[in-house]
């Protein structure tokens, strides 16, 4: 099997975890009452209990970002190869013949990545995600100007750390998974910012 239908493979499936474990903590936060502060305390213990319903996977939002991942995959393997052929991460001594982290194109990536990657990658989740709940091509539109820039916002308080780590110590080849890993984690929160809609 081809290593990009294998990452994509393994991309998905951890894509799906996500999904699925965002959907336990939206239901969970549904179902167990908030804090509230009210001047009037509770009247019993069963008004603090949950309601018991059992839980159920939403198959919709699980397959739309299963869906995406395997459409977005691909494209970003081919991204971080390119990034890695046009600025390469390491370079060998003259004198030693050892590797050397050449950190001007290690720079260079984590900007291209940061910026134009991010750019890219935000706007087609925003925007996928729009056409996979079936919204109007206006409604795509507006949620891409109003998405777009605080999400990559968000992405910056975590993928630039991420990136650095890929850059300096994964193989080009494995950098994806590193990503999906991560990944997991972000998907929780993408998958429930994708839910409020």
């Amino acid at each position: 099997m081809p290593s990009y239908i294998l990452t994509t493979l393994q991309a998905a499936v951890l894509s799906g975890i996500s999904n699925i474990l965002a959907q336990f903590i939206k239901a969970y936060r549904e179902e167990v009452p908030q804090l509230q502060l009210l001047p009037i305390p509770p009247r019993t213990q069963a008004d603090l209990k949950p309601i018991q319903r059992p839980y159920r996977i939403t198959i919709r939002p699980l397959l739309t970002f299963v869906i995406f991942t395997i459409l977005s995959c691909p494209p970003n393997i081919l991204w971080q190869d390119f990034l890695e052929e046009k600025f390469p991460g390491y370079t060998y001594s003259a004198t030693t013949s050892e590797r050397v982290l050449d950190r001007s194109n290690t720079a260079r990536k984590l900007l291209f990545d940061q910026t134009l990657g991010a750019f890219v990658n935000t706007l087609a989740f925003v925007a996928g995600m729009a056409a996979f709940k079936g919204k109007s091509a206006v409604a795509v539109r507006r949620d891409v100007e109003r998405d777009t820039i605080p999400l990559m916002i968000n992405g910056w308080k975590l993928w630039p750390m991420v990136a650095l780590f890929n850059f300096v110590f994964v193989p080009v080849n494995r950098r994806i998974i590193v990503g999906s890993a991560v990944g997991l984690f972000w998907g929780i929160y993408l998958s429930l910012f994708a839910a409020l809609d």
